[in-house]
């Protein structure tokens, strides 16, 4: 008789679990507007809306584009800027922002002086829609890096943003790279719709030089999470907050000692809603490559215990978004033994008990070629987007997941 009780509770068990599995939201194709040799997708959800751009080049010209995706649908592409003088790279790419319109982008632009000098322009869009000329937000003029922008609408039709600054780099000879007074910072600026700079801020003195930086509008204002470099080369993930005047004094995220003298190419990604901030990133302290997640319900003034999202190595790449008190994270990791392939993956947790899902999202090229993918929600819809790589040919491929409440 106690038999038959344990068998029917496996049975039961197991039933619960494939009712689980069952409900897990399913990928399906979904078109987008972009054309043969477009790489680099950048995703940014408000509401209903989202926009993706992407860069197109012939010969050795690129450009800037972007369309609005709303109601199952997107609209025509929509040319911001073109030129031959940009800095074109697989991590440091351009992007587009806005709310009821796209309203700010942003792409980097070469200077003479180095291999490595280049300066970020912005340009705003109009109420009809056109944009500006791109203006450079740092005034420094060195020939040095300045990239990894991150921007989000702000207050009175501004734009926030925040770059990685290369100014204290410019006399470092090779030798000096360890001396952490001439290290990248992490800057910000408040960008008005006519383009003039309204406040300037260094945020940190001392971070990784080329990881990506992340920024979120919260219930009180804004965070910023980035790539940190201390003096003893642990470069481990921070995040300072803004009110609308000032950002708080730089704290960790969580003490992952990954100490590594060169920088990893591989930064954090928030996502905001309410006063519920979520941040993943990826580590290899103790030669262990994760990728990681942490959730705050204070609006980011502290976070609880990060976890592990990975089963095989990770290779980062990590994406983040929030829907209706569930948290999504994307992140890139080891196929198996063919070390051209990579997969990527989701998770999936609730924000109060963090019991994790995962789900197989592609097989994709590991290679620089692919990007960084992209996941952004709009309405009730997690978008994906991704460059796919051909032989010499990229393309950029879309997917819809319909979200469960």
């Amino acid at each position: 008789m106690e038999s038959n009780k344990i068998i029917c509770y496996i049975l039961l068990s197991f039933t619960f679990l494939l009712g689980c599995e069952q409900q897990q939201p399913q990928l399906q194709s979904i078109s987008n507007p972009t054309q043969p040799q477009a790489q680099y997708p950048h995703l940014f959800g408000s509401g209903d809306k989202l926009y993706m751009s992407w860069i197109s080049s012939q010969d050795t010209t690129h450009s800037l584009n972007y369309a609005r995706y709303s109601d199952g649908n997107w609209n025509s592409p929509t040319l911001v800027a073109q030129g031959s003088n940009w800095f074109v790279n697989w991590a440091d790419f351009p992007s587009v922002v806005g709310t009821k319109k796209a309203s700010a982008a942003h792409w980097l632009q070469k200077k003479p002086g180095g291999t490595y000098a280049y300066d970020v322009q912005i340009a705003t869009a109009n109420s009809s829609g056109n944009w500006s000329q791109g203006i450079t937000p740092h005034t420094d003029s060195t020939a040095t890096e300045h990239g990894f922008a991150s921007m989000i609408p702000w207050k009175n039709n501004t734009t926030l943003a925040v770059w990685l600054d290369g100014r204290r780099t410019a006399d470092r000879n090779p030798e000096e790279y360890y001396d952490i007074s001439k290290a990248m910072t992490l800057r910000g600026a408040i960008i008005a719709a006519d383009g003039q700079i309204l406040q300037r801020f260094l945020i940190d003195d001392s971070v990784c030089d080329c990881c990506q930086t992340s920024l979120v509008k919260t219930k009180d204002g804004a965070m910023v999470a980035y790539r940190n470099r201390t003096g003893d080369e642990i470069r481990d993930i921070y995040h300072s907050r803004f009110d609308g005047q000032q950002w708080s004094n730089p704290q960790t995220v969580y003490q992952d000692s990954w100490k590594i003298g060169a920088c990893p190419v591989n930064g954090p990604q928030l996502a905001a809603a309410d006063s519920t901030v979520l941040l993943a990133w990826h580590t290899e302290a103790d030669d262990n490559p994760r990728a990681k997640a942490a959730i705050s319900t204070d609006d980011g003034q502290t976070f609880g215990s990060p976890f592990n999202l990975n089963k095989k190595p990770s290779l980062g790449r990590v994406d983040a978004a929030l829907y209706s008190g569930t948290a999504y994270v994307s992140w890139m990791e080891q196929a198996g033994q063919n070390q051209q392939l990579a997969n990527l993956q989701l998770g999936s947790f609730s924000v109060r008990d963090t019991a994790l899902q995962t789900q197989h999202i592609a097989s994709i090229n590991s290679s620089r070629q692919t990007g960084f993918p992209q996941m952004e929600v709009v309405g009730d819809e997690l978008i994906f987007a991704w460059t796919d790589v051909d032989s010499a040919n990229t393309s950029i491929l879309t997917r819809k997941m319909q979200l469960l409440k």
